[in-house]
């Protein structure tokens, strides 16, 4: 069978011999160009859902994809190569360089750079002609979706600098008039670029016509003045000089300055090398296992394309073992064509265990040796030094690779003074001075994805004994944290012992009491504990002590004030130390203002803690960093539930820091960013005996638990709580466990545990004397049986707390109690009963302060009570007014409730549309919620269609 041939420098198209394949609608033209684009590398789906779509993508859009997908392969055919295949989470398309435009013309132009940079300028003309030819319009005309809006214009770039190439080997055969044609067609089309208005002037002159070069100048400074506001740059304005001067060496090669005395060196020139002198190619070995970082990939191949304009600078960060350097080095040997004047590299030892950088001079005078210039041609001062080393690089279009940097000063002297080349460097410092000062284009390495970390092993491995053990896989990938070091060691200590199951490592790993001792491969640079420390040495004090309790720290995120209150230090010395730390990439700012590391560099901070620091210290910083939780996280309930009877809370530990909460909206907003640091608060405080704060921390996050739709998780803390009350002998608190377990349990649906744990609260606050909490037994008590369908028990028990309510006094109580009473006679067909009890509730909360989420609740069941007797519009109305309060108090559970209520009534009285809208809405909040209520609305939309 033929293979099938791809294009894409034009519109997206294929074929299998002389007949074109069909290959579908316009996405799925998309997809296929960013697997033909991607040039054999894995694209996600995520990636290629984001690609196609961006924002706007379909709820089915990773389905839509995998149709896409398997329509393409039933189009081009399963024989190799073009086929497309299933990587990890993504797909791979390998096309050999003969059968893709793009491919072939990447190739011909690096052949075409090289033949120029050989002197043979012929071979290199017709190679740039060969590759051009291929382009047949726009790249990837009419394909849809921002991924190939943004690899248009890289592509567009691509191609206009090679046909400024083109030219320019034409006037190195001294074509110049067909070079003047061409030129001119090109920079009118293109009249803000100066190079081509720069080559334009030289092939002018060049053909005799120096006025017309002249006047080119001119134009060009008129148009920039006048659409810029600037005036040409450098090399224009040089061009112009030459031509006006009549240089004569302008239309010759410049001659090789004769060789000086070192002494009189004061001005150093570069030595342009000549036809023996060797391209340097210092890149170190690829690397043979590679996988994955297919964005980062792209980001690098969109900063080489745009190379030929500036001095462009790629700060690539991460944390020790995340594998910048492997990247880096694999993405320079699949692109060495880019750069034929070859690359640079020098290992910068910025985190070296010697503790000993290496000096930017070092390295300039190695490049300059590199770049071919004999030791009797070389200044002896560094300035001088530094200055011959730009001026080697003018006009060149290089790679230059630092790796491991220690900070901007090092690299800095490193940089070309002028553009064509482009710089990597890799750091484990942010290197934000190199980013703000200097420009430089920062891209940070997280761990490996998922699916990236399975190829990996799968690549070291070999597929058949990866896919024998799947589950094994995904538990080694989650003991090595996802790290890309501690991934390679594991492997490698699996493909040592082919004969042994994944499973003996898994086990190895995850028994250890010393997991960071199993990560050593017997080499400094491939233990994973050593590589740590290289980075940990380097830090001050502060910033050392703040990392290592960070180790104790029970979240999986902090902010700088649980820092703060974890050290004992204020607010500006935790953030100095956090952003130290963040530098060296020993943490990340994962989201604004919060940081964390990986689980590997946990255990090797707490391990430095309980090296480091006493027992004493440690669970002094345990205690303050759990009161700074649990004190803020009261304070967030009383701002969520103002009504609510404070809690007894002792004071927190000395150098604590709270947040500074102001209103519900930003409690709420604390609880949900802090959710899961709570929730390992919790399970913290349980494991070191402080029963007293899983207590307390379980009253103070009810509200929020139960309001947020978390069930789950309000039940687990409620089980802690009862069993620590338990411990402490404490009746109040157990009596109060138990009827916050017993809600959780009918939040759940366990209605059978719910009446058990009820049962027992209320035998406690019957021996405690509460008629306030007996009401409240009964509260969660008609709300069990109101899950079970069975009104009228419901409404019983909503009566009898509604008598002790009043019994107590607590017109809150009674307030809410009232609407809830009101509510079942509407459920038992008595209307009007309904209204008049749900009107009392809502005249009671006037007289009560913070009732509001009380009145939004009761505006929902006047709304259910309006419909019910066929009052549309005063049903609409209600459910509004309701709306409006339980927006402003929070309480998206209730809010999604009422909008499917609202949506119900529109869909009474015939408004369709308005129905589609508020169910959607309340599909969203509950989807948020994670609720089954969810699945209802998507069927009464469905309804609709």
């Amino acid at each position: 069978m033929e293979h099938v041939r791809f294009a894409v420098l034009g519109p997206v198209r294929a074929w299998r011999g002389d007949a074109e394949v069909k290959l579908g609608s316009p996405q799925q033209r998309a997809v296929l160009a960013m697997l033909l684009v991607h040039e054999g590398a894995q694209v996600t789906s995520e990636g290629l859902v984001d690609g196609v779509w961006g924002d706007r993508a379909p709820d089915t859009a990773f389905h839509v994809i995998r149709v896409y997908v398997h329509r393409l392969r039933q189009a081009l055919g399963r024989e190799e190569p073009g086929q497309i295949r299933s990587v990890g989470g993504g797909y791979a398309l390998d096309v050999d360089a003969q059968l893709c435009d793009l491919t072939r013309f990447t190739q011909l132009l690096a052949e075409a750079r090289q033949a120029r940079a050989d002197g043979n300028p012929a071979v290199a003309t017709d190679l740039y002609a060969e590759g051009l030819e291929l382009w047949t319009g726009p790249a990837l005309a009419g394909v849809p979706g921002p991924y190939a809006a943004t690899q248009r214009g890289r592509l567009k770039e691509l191609r206009l600098s090679a046909q400024e190439e083109h030219l320019a080997a034409v006037m190195d055969l001294r074509r110049y008039d067909q070079a003047a044609t061409e030129l001119s067609a090109l920079a009118e089309a293109h009249p803000l670029r100066e190079r081509l208005r720069e080559l334009q002037m030289l092939a002018l002159y060049g053909a005799g016509r120096q006025a017309e070069a002249l006047e080119a100048f001119g134009r060009t400074r008129l148009l920039l003045r006048e659409e810029l506001g600037v005036d040409p740059g450098p090399g224009l304005r040089a061009m112009h000089e030459r031509i006006l001067a009549m240089d004569p060496d302008l239309l010759e090669p410049a001659p090789a300055p004769a060789p000086a005395p070192a002494a009189t060196l004061a001005a150093p020139t570069a030595a342009p090398a000549g036809p023996g002198t060797p391209v340097p190619a210092q890149l170190p070995a690829d690397v043979a296992h590679f996988t994955g970082r297919a964005e980062h990939f792209a980001a690098l191949t969109a900063l080489a394309g745009r190379a030929g304009a500036t001095v462009v600078v790629s700060a690539i960060g991460g944390s020790a073992g995340i594998g910048k350097t492997a990247l880096t080095v694999h993405w320079a040997h699949r692109n060495a064509g880019l750069f034929p004047d070859g690359a640079l590299y020098a290992n910068l030892r910025g985190f070296d265990p010697t503790g000993s950088p290496m000096a930017a001079g070092a390295v300039v005078r190695g490049f300059i040796d590199a770049l071919g210039v004999p030791a009797a041609r070389v200044p002896s001062g560094p300035e001088a030094q530094a200055g011959l080393y730009r001026s080697l690089l003018s006009g060149k279009r290089m790679l230059i690779l630092l790796d491991n940097a220690r900070d901007a000063d090092q690299v800095r002297p490193l940089l070309p003074g002028t553009p064509g080349c482009l710089v990597l460097i890799t750091s484990r410092d942010q290197l934000a001075g190199l980013v703000a000062v200097d420009g430089a284009h920062s891209l940070t390495l997280d761990l490996l994805a998922p699916h990236e970390a399975r190829d990996l092993l799968a690549g070291r491995l070999g597929d058949e004994r990866a896919d024998a053990e799947p589950g094994t896989v995904d538990e080694l990938i989650e003991l090595c944290a996802r790290l890309p070091l501690a991934l390679n060691i594991t492997a490698a200590r699996a493909a040592a012992r082919p004969g042994f199951p994944l499973a003996v490592f898994a086990a190895e790993l995850r028994e250890a009491r010393d997991r960071l001792a199993v990560l050593d491969a017997g080499d400094p640079a491939a233990d994973v504990r050593t590589v740590f420390s290289w980075s940990y040495q380097t830090l001050g004090d502060a910033a050392a002590r703040m990392f290592r309790l960070l180790g104790v720290h029970p979240g999986p995120d902090f902010t700088v004030p649980a820092a703060a209150s974890l050290a004992a230090v204020d607010h500006d010395v935790a953030r100095a130390a956090i952003d130290e730390l963040t530098r060296a990439h020993l943490l990340i700012e994962h989201l604004p203002g919060r940081y964390t590391f990986h689980d590997l560099l946990r255990l090797y901070a707490a391990e430095q803690a309980r090296t480091l620091d006493a027992d004493e210290d440690r669970d002094q910083a345990l205690r303050r960093v759990l009161d700074h939780y649990l004190h803020t996280a009261y304070s967030a309930s009383l701002l969520l539930d103002p009504v609510r009877v404070p809690s007894d809370l002792a004071a927190p530990e000395p150098g604590v820091t709270l947040e500074a909460l102001a209103d519900s909206r930003q409690a709420w907003d604390w609880c949900a960013a802090e959710h899961q640091a709570l929730l390992s608060a919790i399970a913290q405080a349980a494991a070191h005996g402080l029963d007293i704060h899983v207590c307390q921390f379980s009253w103070s996050l009810t509200i929020y638990l139960e309001q947020g739709g978390f069930w789950h998780d309000y039940r687990a803390i409620q089980t802690e709580a009862v069993a620590a009350a338990r411990r402490l002998g404490d009746l109040a608190k157990m009596a109060g466990a138990h009827r916050r377990l017993a809600h959780a349990y009918v939040l759940t649906e366990d209605y059978p545990a719910a009446h058990t744990h009820l049962d027992q609260a209320a035998e406690l606050y019957r021996q405690l004397g509460s008629p306030s909490d007996q009401a409240r037994v009964h509260h969660t008590r008609r709300m069990l049986y109101d899950g079970q369908g069975l009104h009228r028990e419901a409404l019983e028990q909503a009566e009898s707390a509604l008598a002790l309510y009043r019994e107590a006094g607590d017109r809150f109580g009674q307030a809410n109690t009232l609407n809830v009473i009101g509510w079942f006679h509407s459920q038992l067909g008595d209307h009007q009963r309904a209204l008049t009890l749900c009107r009392e509730a809502l005249e009671l909360c006037r007289s009560v302060q913070n009732s509001e989420p009380i009145q939004g609740r009761t505006w929902d069941s006047l709304g259910y009570v309006h419909h019910q007797l066929g009052q549309y519009r005063q049903a609409v109305e209600a459910y509004r007014r309701g709306l409006v309060i339980l927006r402003e108090t929070n309480h998206p559970y209730d809010e999604a409730c009422s909008l499917t209520n609202l949506g119900d009534t529109y869909l009474a009285g015939g408004d369709h549309d308005a129905a589609r809208t508020v169910w959607e809405q309340a599909q969203t909040i509950f989807e948020d919620l994670r609720r089954s209520e969810a699945e209802d609305v998507r069927r009464k939309l469905k309804g609709l269609t």
